[in-house]
């Protein structure tokens, strides 16, 4: 099975949607992951607060790198994301995902999102899809 930073390091090269946002993958353990996001102009929208799509592509994002942490390939199956607060104001977005549900074909995972003050302004519960693949081929 790949190291964490093996998967990390591919996490981050091959998912060319979240390197275009700038979700970078900073953390991977068992069943854990941790990411960040810096906000960019073209994030916000016109009242101010990051868009929506943004923080639920984070989510989805770092979720997936927790159903990954244990060395499969992942597809998102579903997503139940919830808004708590507007990102306002914030310069980054940082996600926190742990697995709550490891099954032979499904993977259940719980998702923060929190502003760079600390503040939850984001969560879910996603899950995904074990393709069967392990992430890296060798």
């Amino acid at each position: 099975m790949a190291t964490f930073d093996e998967i990390i390091k591919y996490r981050n090269t091959h998912n060319k949607f979240a390197a275009f946002l700038g979700i970078v993958t900073t953390e991977i353990s068992f069943g854990a992951a941790k990411g960040e996001m810096e906000v960019r102009e073209e994030f916000v929208n016109p009242i101010h607060s990051v868009h929506g799509g943004c923080l639920f592509s984070l989510a989805d994002t770092i979720g997936g790198a927790a159903a990954a942490s244990h060395g499969m390939r992942m597809t998102t199956a579903s997503g139940d994301f919830h808004y708590l607060s507007p990102a306002m104001g914030t310069k980054m977005l940082y996600a926190a995902a742990k697995v709550i549900k490891d099954g032979k074909k499904i993977c259940v995972c719980d998702v923060e999102i929190s502003d760079d003050s600390g503040k939850l302004v984001a969560k879910g519960v996603f899950s995904y899809f074990n393709l069967g693949v392990p992430l890296i081929e060798e």
